[in-house]
């Protein structure tokens, strides 16, 4: 299946991961995230977790960077080569990690021996399939701040893609070019269209559903079938 751009959703709501994913599962480079909402992965995935990259602590700080080993059998993947950080930031391994299993395989670190848990408490487990659903991409309206001919080209790829300008008594097409305002984008409507004044700009920037061009374009080219200019 082809990857595509998606936000897992935790049973409460809150985003558990935010990337590439294929098949409802992570699959590419992505983040996962604590209940809290600070970063708790990093890097590229699959199903059972970081292929390659970053792991942090619930605090914040930086728990291990580096290669991890997919697991095939039962467990997370784990952690191989790489630099381990204690909860306060200071770096208290560089090398190879020394892996055991046990049970019914699940690994444990040996070395180094204050790394602990290999799924620390709260960290997202998706190969239980914790999630409630994926987020379906964009809902409501978006602002897009482009110039120039970047701003012709964004118009003319949402034509592309079946989006509309709402052609309203103060806002057309050319009024939206020539705009300095952020492009206003209706995902329900599947309309287009421009912000008329500087107080409705920073209340659309307030949202944060504010975002550059090249932001858009690789989003929401993700996220769907869209037609590429």
């Amino acid at each position: 299946m082809k990857q595509k751009w998606k936000k897992i959703l935790s049973k409460n709501k809150k985003v558990m991961y935010e990337g590439f994913v294929v098949d409802g599962k992570p699959s590419g480079t992505g983040t996962s995230y604590y209940e809290n909402g600070n970063k708790c992965q990093e890097g590229v995935f699959d199903e059972k977790g970081l292929v390659q990259g970053r792991e942090y602590y619930k605090n914040g700080n930086l728990r291990f960077e580096g290669v991890y080993t997919p697991n095939k059998g039962y467990g997370p993947n784990y952690p191989t080569f790489g630099t381990c950080y204690d909860e306060d930031g200071n770096e208290i391994f560089y090398g190879e990690l020394t892996i055991e299993k046990t049970g019914m395989g699940f690994p444990k670190i040996v070395k180094p021996e204050e790394y602990g848990s290999i799924t620390p408490k709260g960290r997202p487990d998706f190969s239980k399939g914790d999630w409630v659903k994926e987020h379906e991409g964009p809902q409501g309206i978006h602002y897009v701040k482009a110039k120039g001919g970047e701003r012709i080209e964004l118009i003319e790829f949402l034509e592309k893609n079946g989006f509309k300008c709402e052609d309203s008594d103060i806002t057309t097409k050319e009024s939206t070019i020539s705009s300095k305002f952020p492009v206003k984008i209706d995902f329900k409507r599947m309309e287009y269209g421009h912000i008329h004044t500087t107080t409705s700009s920073a209340a659309a920037e307030a949202s944060r559903k504010t975002m550059p061009v090249d932001e858009f374009m690789f989003i929401f080219e993700c996220e769907f079938d869209l037609v590429i200019m």
